[in-house]
């Protein structure tokens, strides 16, 4: 754990983790959710390569080449891309805003090449162009300020580096289904109600994709109605690994308080005002993955 690089001094040290913000915000129930599905993304529990495919799509080098580079790595989770990260040999800096640190401190630490906090991503606290590369994917969809956010990143990251993020894609789909109903309406809930009712739900529906799981057809009508995340034939899971993955996901997509969704033409107009030296927009990560070459 390096704290002697924090441009802040001033924070708590709860559970072994320096933390720069207070436990509750709007991302609290991200916390809860990562905290009860600690370990259901790790390629090391799934014997899969899921996360590491995520992460080969969004650095734009070999991974063999990431090692000894100082990567900061915007909202952890549960460390499921953290765990790739240091399998590869880079020095990784990953923080959360939610109590989400908890989880991926249960996963990857003690490791001597990690250094794991809770913080702001619009108040990274780190001196100016400090990491060859900024790795933030799941997270520029819900945070309060895209401008802001994207801003502070550059900012810590070096002249040259790399900055990788995803983003919500938006698609006619969500507006045929019921999927932002559900999520209008699950949000409001206390978050221990939610966790409640997205696992209720789960436990619902899941069994009906499941029988169904090999008819395209039944699997494109349930989605019109359906409020269960379902990734029959995009993984190699079995039953009781898809189900966890759905009560994670469906929980996911339905208790973030902040939630964008963007074309790719509009995308590229966010990110072309930064005036970096190149950056490349594709299909990718949660919808759309953006590559910049600061």
């Amino acid at each position: 754990m390096d704290l002697k690089n924090f441009s802040n001094k001033e924070y708590e040290l709860r559970e072994d983790i320096p933390r720069f913000v207070p436990s509750e915000s709007f991302a609290s129930s991200f916390g809860l959710q990562w905290n009860a599905f600690r370990k259901v993304q790790l390629d090391s529990y799934t014997n899969t390569n899921m996360s590491e495919n995520r992460v080969k799509t969004a650095i734009p080098m070999p991974l063999e080449s990431i090692k000894g580079l100082r990567i900061l790595e915007v909202g952890s989770g549960a460390g499921r891309f953290t765990e790739i990260l240091l399998k590869y040999g880079a020095i990784v800096y990953s923080f959360d805003l939610s109590d989400a640190v908890l989880a991926n401190y249960a996963n990857n630490m003690p490791h001597e090449n990690l250094t794991i906090f809770q913080a702001d991503v619009e108040n990274i606290p780190f001196k100016d162009n400090f990491f060859d590369v900024s790795l933030c994917l799941g997270v520029m969809q819900h945070t309060r300020n895209f401008d802001s956010s994207l801003n502070e990143i550059s900012r810590v990251t070096k002249a040259n580096g790399i900055i990788s993020f995803d983003h919500y894609q938006k698609h006619i789909g969500h507006y045929t289904s019921l999927y932002l109903v559900y999520w209008f309406i699950i949000k409001q809930l206390p978050k221990n109600l939610q966790l409640k009712v997205t696992n209720f739900l789960t436990s619902i529906f899941f069994p009906i994709h499941w029988i169904f799981r090999k008819y395209s057809l039944v699997q494109y009508l349930l989605r019109r109605i359906s409020p269960i995340s379902f990734y029959y034939g995009m993984f190699d899971l079995n039953k009781d690994q898809h189900y966890e993955l759905s009560k994670l996901d469906t929980h996911d997509k339905n208790t973030d308080y902040y939630k964008r969704m963007v074309t790719a033409k509009k995308l590229n107009k966010m990110v072309s005002k930064f005036k970096f030296k190149k950056f490349t927009i594709f299909q990718g990560g949660t919808g759309l993955q953006c590559i910049v070459n600061k």
